[in-house]
């Protein structure tokens, strides 16, 4: 399979219907460059959403992707919701990650949580960074 199947972003329909048919069919795993080009295109908010509604099923994410989800949760000109599903997704990762694969992960949200949490942020917005902060310390926790 191509790994990144998606062709042209701003005809987003079709893109939407292929990337819920490759996760419905577990797919996601080998679709992960694809993912990355979505969430990193700033074109259409509703593709961005669908894949990070979707992200964190994925067992064994790529360094690339991981930090493609970091680049959402820590994006100032990102609006609110996208970044709380970035957070949702990345709390998934640390839960469905494979021991010893989550290592970076782990090191990457904390330093990036750290950084969040120095400037005052909506609730909600701090609410998702808190859960990402104890589920990361409870992965390192798990990991030792």
């Amino acid at each position: 399979m191509n790994p990144d199947p998606f062709g042209n972003l701003t005809d987003w329909a079709p893109v939407i219907d292929l990337f819920e048919e490759l996760a419905d069919s577990g797919q996601l795993e080998k679709i992960q460059p694809g993912m990355i080009r979505i969430l990193r295109f700033k074109g259409n908010w509703r593709l961005r959403e669908e894949v990070l509604k979707r992200v964190g099923e994925i067992q064994m994410p790529s360094k690339e992707l991981i930090s493609a989800v970091l680049s959402v949760l820590t994006d100032d000109n990102v609006y609110y919701d996208a970044r709380v599903i970035a957070g949702n997704a990345l709390c998934d990762l640390l839960r469905n990650s494979r021991p010893g694969h989550c290592d970076e992960l782990i090191t990457l949200v904390k330093k990036s949580v750290g950084k969040l949490k120095t400037n005052i942020q909506p609730p909600f917005f701090d609410d998702t960074l808190s859960r990402l902060h104890m589920a990361a310390e409870g992965r390192t926790v798990l990991e030792n």
